[in-house]
């Protein structure tokens, strides 16, 4: 998954844990930053 891919989804779930696995399931295990970009993306909702 690129992280633009990941940019353009945001996915916007009522739960956030809900879309941070969702994101980090379309990630490859090895692209260590697509798991970053979903973290940060878990991150947003704190906010």
């Amino acid at each position: 998954m690129k992280n633009s891919d990941l940019k353009e989804k945001h996915f916007q779930h009522a739960d956030p844990i809900e879309s941070y696995f969702e994101c980090i399931s379309r990630c490859d295990i090895q692209d260590g930053s697509c798991i970053s970009m979903c973290v940060e993306i878990l991150k947003q909702y704190d906010n």
